[in-house]
């Protein structure tokens, strides 16, 4: 049995054990307190500051440091065991950010922290971009990024992409041909093709020099005809006006400012083809068109052509037209917003008046009616669609043919029955007139697109250019001097 002076005696020499063993020897404890005098005199310049800095981050047998400067602070590996050596490799690193900044310090001895240098975004990025932050309507955006896409492609010689068989590998026809799919075609996947194409291509390729060159050579590559020319010339504008509207200040507004633009603003210095004449120059005699129409049209298109050329309505404002528009009392047509449409413009939105005759037909049409809309199709609206839609395009093909039958070429028919009701108003009742009809935010669009003289205007001086009139004077003779007339006519022959 232990006595109890016996486990004093074990309690004491363990408690000496344990204190001599933490002890640390004499030179030890020297070193230690020298060192720690030294990091707390010693500047960040010298090694001995950051030997009290560097740490074995949990679980590695390598020195690290995190150091902080000017507002910002990273963590660098310093890849040694040795607590001097990282202690030196520390001081290394700050002596570098004083001289050189975050950047540069980054770049050597962190590069994988180090900022990626600024890269312009991609066609694909800044179309997103924008439609995710912009309010553009769905139609008009998707103009202005077809436009944009269009501009690119053909600037970075991007055209219709190949067929890909199940291994991502070009599909070839029995010649050993590469098979590939055309750009407007939707359906195959050629368009997406394409466009995943041009979506990646960097906004810096649309240089100035670059869209001037797109520019005369999309005209050049109609011919030398000059009327080819200024449609292509025209075309050509419209493009370019669309694809500048994706970089507006209204496109640009929200977008995220990590999407890098380059110095130059895309299509931000270029010029314009100049317009030509946009004057309407009357070609139809709407009386002898109007009665053909009476004859030869029924049902739907012969609704279309009265829209159009006895009303003046736009084809969107044709294609959505609802009865509930229809104020038979008032004899007007409210153009608004409905659950299905919206105008192109608030200034659209205005009431138009009817004449009787419209009216009668419009209760004649409401009789046999079986659906919301005037103009009745199969085909339901689709106001989300990305694309221009309209529910009654297979009527308004019909139409078409019809007036292109009659000699009306031009690329929208339906439009030119709409200049023809502005160009008969103007002449008629005058330009004011024609305007509040054809509801144009501005006079000025009125007069140079829409109107016409409908009357002969000369000075009259042609009348001076005819032969001058023989001066013969009738006169009446008696019985007598008939007679003595004809006699001498005897004598003398």
């Amino acid at each position: 049995m232990i006595s109890s002076d016996q486990a004093n005696a074990r309690v004491a020499a363990s408690s000496f054990h344990n204190k001599a063993k933490l002890k640390a020897p004499p030179e030890n404890q020297k070193n230690a307190q020298k060192m720690h005098r030294l990091k707390k005199s010693a500047p960040k310049t010298a090694a001995a500051y950051w030997l009290g800095k560097v740490k074995k981050p949990t679980g590695s047998t390598l020195y690290g440091v995190q150091i902080a400067y000017r507002a910002e602070r990273h963590r660098f590996p310093l890849e040694t065991a040795n607590a001097e050596a990282a202690a030196e490799k520390a001081r290394n690193i700050y002596l570098s950010l004083v001289a050189n900044g975050w950047e540069s310090t980054l770049a050597e001895f962190k590069p994988q922290a180090a900022p990626k240098p600024a890269k312009a975004a991609t066609i694909g990025e800044w179309i997103q971009a924008v439609r995710q932050s912009s309010d553009f309507r769905q139609s008009t955006f998707t103009n202005y990024a077809n436009s944009l896409r269009q501009i690119a492609a053909d600037v970075a010689d991007i055209g219709n992409q190949p067929a890909l068989d199940e291994h991502g590998q070009p599909k070839r026809d029995r010649n050993k041909r590469i098979i590939y799919l055309s750009r407007f075609n939707v359906q195959s996947g050629g368009h997406s093709a394409w466009a995943v194409k041009v979506d990646a291509v960097p906004l810096t390729i649309l240089t100035p020099a670059a869209i001037q060159a797109w520019k005369l050579n999309y005209i050049s590559r109609a011919g030398s005809a000059p009327d080819a020319r200024q449609r292509a010339s025209n075309t050509a504008a419209s493009r370019l006006r669309s694809a500048r509207s994706m970089f507006s200040k209204k496109a640009r507004r929200f977008v995220p400012t990590d999407l890098i633009l380059p110095d130059i603003l895309p299509f931000s210095s270029i010029e314009l083809p100049k317009k030509a004449n946009t004057a309407y120059q009357s070609k139809i005699d709407a009386a002898s068109l109007i009665e053909k129409a009476r004859q030869e049209l029924t049902g739907e298109p012969f609704k279309i052509f009265t829209f159009g050329l006895l009303v003046g309505l736009s084809k969107k404002e044709i294609d959505l037209l609802a009865w509930s528009q229809i104020d038979f009392q008032k004899g007007v047509i409210h153009i608004e917003r409905t659950e299905h449409f919206q105008a192109k413009t608030e200034d659209r939105n205005a009431d138009v008046d009817l004449d009787a005759e419209i009216l009668t037909l419009l209760r004649d049409w409401q009789k046999t009616s079986s659906g919301p809309f005037v103009v009745e199709s199969k085909h339901q609206p689709k106001p989300d669609a990305k694309r221009i839609y309209y529910r009654c395009e297979s009527h308004f093909t019909t139409l078409y043919a019809w007036l292109r039958a009659q000699g009306i070429t031009a690329q929208k028919p339906l439009h030119e029955l709409r200049k023809e009701l502005g160009a008969i108003l103007a002449s008629t009742y005058g330009i004011f007139a024609a305007q509040s009809v054809l509801r144009h935010a501005q006079i000025s669009t009125t007069a140079a697109y829409y109107t016409d003289k409908k009357r002969r205007i000369t000075a009259g001086l042609g009348s001076l250019l005819a032969p001058a009139p023989v001066n013969v004077i009738a006169a009446e003779f008696t019985s007598s001097e008939q007679a003595v007339s004809k006699e001498g006519g005897r004598a003398s022959a």
